[in-house]
């Protein structure tokens, strides 16, 4: 989860917001919590919040205080059977704080929704993708995976995905999508993400090109950002991480935003079944119902859930201050990889 402001990204001043923009805030405000009653088009799952590396600036290593723990299939059927003979059906996001394929249940996690009709994401360091887990993956009806790898060298991997191999990554994700083809899938649409650091910035071409051979869809380039909970030390000491390139750096956005579309979109549900605001609450700083006892919806519909949602919609909380999601610009790039490599599609992100 990046943050803002860190040395070496710049600062740019804020235009004030625009009139048009300062009465829609206002008219947010007097919203009802109705209008906060709309159920979530993405369920982002904590199957775990356990890690097996220590990247740097990550919060599960150094800044998570909440209670480590796996995810039981019980609280994730909770989810699921929730939207049993509804029409909704919100996609469910296995990336949330910590290394999904830690959970060993996690297979079956993605089967259930998936059978039940939800689209399925999976986004994984990559350390453990040997062929029984690759293979329970592709089987499982995992719609998309993200396969993250920081770099096209021992160096720019191992630098900052602490405790990782960058031969044992790399060989991994060959044989992940070396098995996909074997077995003849088109599923799980496969992502190469990377962080672009100080490191990697210059290996651009050499992973594009590697991604495309080896067989993934589409590379996602995301940019470098020091987390907003580090502090003013910790993002000297890490700075060394940003790219030097000013182009593929993040920065805060030019003109202020009101409100976030977040809260209100998306819903988290921590590994112990507890109801999370959005994807920047790694540490659950705001409290929302458990839904171990009434199922996911009740939890989500409650009032003191749906009151957060609208404070966070109008960015009312600490953690709305450093968010990268609707406070920041340039968020990386992606590049879809068709014709067996050849033609090179590229969009931002």
């Amino acid at each position: 989860m990046p943050g803002l402001d860190a040395p070496g990204q710049g600062s740019i001043g804020l235009r004030p917001p625009t009139l048009r923009d300062r009465l829609a805030a206002r008219i947010a405000h007097l919203l009802p919590l109705a209008y906060f009653r709309k159920l979530p088009g993405v369920i982002i799952v904590d199957a775990t919040n356990v890690c097996n590396l220590r990247c740097p600036v990550c919060p599960t290593t150094f800044a998570m205080t909440r209670k480590r723990g796996m995810m039981r299939i019980e609280i994730f059927k909770r989810i699921v059977d929730d939207f049993r003979g509804r029409k909704e059906r919100p996609s469910i996001y296995f990336n949330f704080s910590g290394e999904p394929t830690l959970n060993p249940e996690l297979p079956e996690f993605i089967r259930y929704a998936s059978e039940a009709g939800h689209e399925t994401f999976l986004s994984t360091n990559a350390t453990r993708l040997d062929a029984p887990t690759c293979e329970g993956l592709i089987k499982s009806g995992l719609s998309r995976i993200n396969l993250c790898m920081d770099g096209f060298s021992k160096k720019a991997q191992e630098t900052y995905r602490v405790r990782s191999d960058f031969e044992q990554v790399k060989s991994n994700i060959e044989r992940f999508l070396a098995i996909r083809r074997d077995l003849g899938s088109t599923k799980p649409f496969a992502v190469l993400q990377t962080l672009l650091t100080s490191y990697s910035e210059n290996q651009i071409q050499a992973m594009t090109e590697w991604a495309a051979a080896a067989g993934f869809d589409q590379i996602r380039y995301k940019t470098f950002s020091l987390g907003s909970y580090t502090s003013v030390e910790e993002k000297r000491r890490y700075s060394h991480f940003l790219p030097t390139r000013p182009d593929l750096l993040r920065h805060p956005n030019d003109e202020e935003r009101l409100t976030c579309t977040a809260p209100r979109g998306q819903s988290v549900v921590f590994w112990n079944g507890d109801l999370g605001l959005c994807c920047i609450d790694y540490d659950r700083m705001v409290e929302l119902p458990n839904i171990g006892e009434k199922g996911f919806i009740a939890a989500y519909l409650s009032r003191p859930a749906m009151k957060a949602r609208k404070r966070g919609f109008l960015k009312q909380f600490e953690i709305c201050r450093g968010c990268s999601y609707s406070n920041a610009d340039n968020l990386g790039f992606k590049i879809n990889l068709q014709a067996k490599g050849k033609a090179l599609e590229k969009a931002t992100v």
